[in-house]
């Protein structure tokens, strides 16, 4: 009986015995669900979009996102990368149809745009990068634009209406994007466009996310074996870039790509860099004394202009540190070394001391760290599902119904780890959403999945409890794209839902000829 798909492991960096492999995510209810999954999928068209059952690879030759990359800075000013491309297809595929998906819709429902995917794409799809938005100062917002990428184009979208504002092309697929970007720039990295598919991705790029224009290019090298180009990853906080490279992490300048430091190995507690977060903070986030009775994880709140490490976190012993939900105020996903199905939720303050510790394998309801996406071989920050407001995280339940069946989400004290409340939308399966940039609301905003003959829409619970109040009702004429989507990315931005899957595959297994990228509702 076939099982899940696979997943592309965390590989030893070399020298660095304290990476295991990350095994595939855990079933929901064992090998059947897969069959009925495949079923669903097909009912509702979801083929290029199931993040829960598809999300698979991380990029190792399919021109996925985290993907093995590398490398470190050469002179400043340097022009752009380039290089003969042997990895297409890459590139504009055939014109694409514009869907209006408020022709015909119902009153009170709210306007929306769709876009579908135009990009080529190798024969193993590619995932999609992480959104950003950035308000270009008009008066209201009114020429913000929300930026994706996918394979080796970068997409700028105007927010209220879906028009393509710029399109920038790279020299190669994109290997990795930050889940931050700063001062309406953002630096993603791509592949040297030399290989086919598995070679090094050792490129950064910095963009202008308001006119797609090309700022500082930058080679990444290697200096030893600690800066190895086996893992890679990109987190940027205040006005730097920070780059997780191997055993290393470098940071950057993002105004002119100039170094500002790299960090350095502890002489004591033999650990090790797993990979960096960022946003209102940089983290490193290792592990150490791996193999031993004491084997633990460290966060570390590192100051992005100097280096210096502001303070520590140390997890109990036997766990490690697998994600972050939320880096200010600091929520991590914590996982029991050697037993996979067993992870925490632990909140931290302001000094790097536990305020509380979750068990999450506890009390009456069951949670699956990510929503059940797995490791997909992405970055510690990439982590759908969980939401922090007012104090508190709020996680979506595990379906007891099946891929798509209703569930609930749980808001937990961040000071005391207790439950606040938990809330449901009757017959509707939940997702509490991220919030970036400007209109953020106060509370929980959670998305309310869309699902073959039900629309979606957008709520918002307050962090104290009580009734969802309706943001957003998502149109009916968009309903079959976006449920084929999954959900697989959301935002909420400027009083806008954006909703994109977080893979596409080069041909549609609904029969349909295009396949949705990104579906966007607002007032």
């Amino acid at each position: 009986m076939a099982g899940p798909p696979p997943q592309r492991p965390h590989e030893p960096v070399p020298g660095n015995p304290y990476v295991d492999p990350v095994p595939a995510p855990r079933r929901r209810g064992g090998a059947t669900a897969w069959i009925v999954a495949g079923a669903v999928l097909a009912a509702v068209g979801a083929g290029a979009g199931a993040y829960a059952l598809l999300k698979e690879d991380g990029g190792k030759g399919s021109g996925g996102f985290r993907a093995p990359l590398a490398r470190d800075p050469g002179p400043s000013g340097e022009p752009s990368g380039s290089g003969e491309r042997t990895d297409a297809p890459g590139g504009s595929g055939p014109p694409v149809r514009r869907i209006d998906v408020n022709a015909g819709a119902k009153p009170g429902e709210s306007r929306g745009w769709l876009d579908l995917n135009g990009v080529r794409l190798p024969g193993k799809g590619a995932m999609l990068g992480d959104l950003w938005t950035v308000d270009g100062g008009a008066p209201g917002g009114s020429d913000a634009l929300v930026v994706q990428a996918l394979y080796d184009t970068v997409t700028g979208y105007r927010a209220r209406d879906g028009k393509k504002a710029w399109t920038l092309r790279l020299p190669d697929r994109v290997c990795d994007t930050p889940v931050d970007s700063a001062g309406g720039h953002v630096v993603v990295a791509y592949g040297d466009g030399t290989t086919s598919g598995s070679g090094k991705c050792n490129q950064l790029q910095q963009i202008d996310l308001r006119t797609g224009e090309k700022g500082w290019h930058r080679e990444l090298k290697e200096h030893d074996l600690s800066d190895s180009t086996i893992s890679v990853r990109l987190a940027m906080t205040d006005a730097t870039v920070t780059v997780g490279q191997g055993d290393r992490a470098h940071t950057y300048r993002v105004g002119d790509g100039k170094r500002l430091f790299s960090s350095r190995r502890d002489r004591v507690g033999t650990c090790y860099l797993n990979d960096v977060a960022g946003g209102a903070r940089l983290l490193y986030v290792e592990n150490c004394a791996a193999g031993a009775p004491k084997a633990h994880g460290v966060v570390k709140n590192v100051d992005p202009e100097t280096g210096h490490v502001r303070w520590r976190y140390r997890t109990r012993n036997g766990w490690s540190v697998d994600k972050v939900y939320s880096v200010d105020p600091l929520v991590l996903a914590v996982r029991k070394r050697g037993d996979y199905d067993k992870w925490s939720v632990v909140s931290v303050d302001g000094r790097g001391r536990q305020r509380a510790w979750i068990p999450m394998d506890r009390g009456p309801y069951a949670f699956e760290l990510c929503d059940g996406a797995g490791d997909a071989g992405e970055g510690v920050q990439n982590c759908p599902g969980g939401a922090v407001g007012g104090d508190a995280l709020v996680l979506p339940t595990e379906p007891k119904d099946g891929t798509l069946g209703p569930n609930k989400v749980v808001a937990f004290d961040l000071a005391t780890g207790k439950r606040r409340w938990d809330a449901a939308v009757p017959g509707r399966q939940l997702r509490p959403v991220r919030q970036a940039g400007s209109g953020q609301v106060s509370g929980i905003v959670v998305y309310v999945r869309a699902q073959s003959g039900k629309t979606g829409r957008t709520v918002r619970f307050p962090a104290a409890g009580g009734a969802p109040r309706e943001l957003l009702r998502h149109s009916t004429p968009a309903q079959k794209w976006e449920a084929a989507m999954f959900a697989g990315e959301t935002l909420f931005s400027g009083g806008r839902i954006f909703v994109a899957p977080s893979r596409l595959d080069p041909k549609s297994l609904s029969g349909e000829k295009e396949q949705g990228r990104l579906v966007s509702f607002g007032r």
